[in-house]
């Protein structure tokens, strides 16, 4: 698995939710290109924490390349006077019998 953390700071609550739903919408339509699962965090009322679980990094690299129509949004972050720190790396993860993974909502 690969793993890519994304930490968002913005200057204001308004403009956190704003591009928080950008974010959800836009990480829905990944789940067709490899994308496992993605997690949202609010951290407070202006900074939110997102990370997305990909089958591989090879899964990622391909649908990065698709998304032609987003590689100005560290540009946009920027002038609307936000923050934005990305890392990932390969992953590994556990879970038990217990494991709800009804926790999650389901994207179809």
């Amino acid at each position: 698995m690969y793993t890519r953390t994304h930490i968002f700071k913005f200057v204001n609550k308004v403009s956190k939710e704003s591009f928080r739903l950008f974010c959800i919408n836009y990480t829905d339509t990944l789940f067709k290109h490899g994308l496992n699962f993605s997690l949202f965090i609010d951290i407070s009322n202006t900074s939110f924490q997102f990370l997305t679980v990909w089958k591989s990094e090879k899964e990622w690299e391909n649908s990065y390349k698709k998304a032609g129509e987003h590689l100005d949004i560290k540009k946009q972050i920027k002038e609307m006077g936000a923050t934005m720190t990305i890392v990932g790396g390969n992953t590994n993860g556990r879970f038990t019998s217990q494991t709800n993974f009804n926790l999650l909502e389901k994207i179809d």
